[in-house]
């Protein structure tokens, strides 16, 4: 009677899901910890992808390492994300592959395809800056109409902008979206790293999941190599975004505050 196994099995697997659920079931802290800003340096990438732990990697399009990392990072078991470049409020550099305001709606599909190209095996994407294009409902809409015809692919909010409308977009076009809660990494100073590590284990251990973004900077990687160990110590898993997005959805977050943030 297989009919009638298959319908127990699953008819099981919902009532220990709904255990989580009950008085005095403490349900599991989850954590994601997004490193971006990957592509152009390859030694960066490559200590990443051989970190023992599933940090999920957020690539840039159309940089020199883009295409070679990406494959690396998934043949090795990690997460690979594009991490796409939005055109912010402040002048920087350009960045290959920049989403901008003044697009036609060809144009960016056009160029969000070539983006999508130069970076294989993506599960997700998150903005690169953005704090000027994530704040405009018609540019986020063409964004998400976009994403929504991909291969079930989400989209995380860096949180650029305290006026980000990405989660209306994705929300409405069904794109499986979260939030980033926190910068691990705002200033090179190893003080500001470790408070804003401790703040990431209060949020997993206060909301029962958090999701951190990072930088491939010496000094963020010599300290997460040294203390990642203490998220289990503390009783949260890290897992891959895809992962805390599909378990998680969307709740509110902390946007991003101060100088640091001001000019993505």
């Amino acid at each position: 009677m297989p009919g009638f196994h298959q319908k127990l099995t699953k008819q099981f697997l919902i009532f220990i899901s709904l255990l989580s659920f009950l008085p005095g079931t403490e349900a599991a802290k989850l954590a994601s910890i997004i490193i971006d800003d990957i592509g152009n340096n390859y030694e960066y990438g490559q200590t990443i992808i051989n970190f023992p732990a599933p940090i999920t990697l957020a690539i840039l399009p159309q940089t020199q390492f883009a295409t070679r990392l990406a494959t690396q990072a998934h043949d090795n078991n990690k997460e690979v994300m594009l991490h796409l470049p939005l055109q912010s409020v402040e002048h920087h550099k350009p960045t290959p592959g920049t989403l901008k305001l003044h697009m036609t709606q060809q144009q960016f599909s056009q160029q969000l395809k070539k983006n999508i190209a130069s970076v294989p095996h993506i599960r997700g994407i998150n903005n690169h800056m953005g704090s000027l294009l994530t704040q405009h409902p018609g540019h986020m809409d063409w964004l998400m109409s976009e994403i929504s015809n991909l291969d079930n692919v989400y989209f995380v909010d860096s949180l650029t902008s305290n006026k980000s409308v990405v989660t209306q977009a994705a929300t409405s076009h069904q794109v499986p979206n979260l939030m980033r809660d926190i910068f691990l990494d705002p200033d090179f100073k190893p003080e500001t790293i470790r408070n804003q590590f401790d703040r990431f284990i209060s949020i997993a251990k206060k909301n029962g999941h958090a999701i951190a973004i990072a930088h491939p900077y010496p000094k963020t990687l010599e300290f997460l190599r040294a203390n990642l160990d203490q998220l289990a110590e503390n009783g949260i898993e890290l897992v891959p975004v895809s992962k805390l997005v599909e378990l998680r959805g969307n709740e509110n977050h902390v946007t991003c505050t101060g100088t640091t943030c001001s000019g993505l």
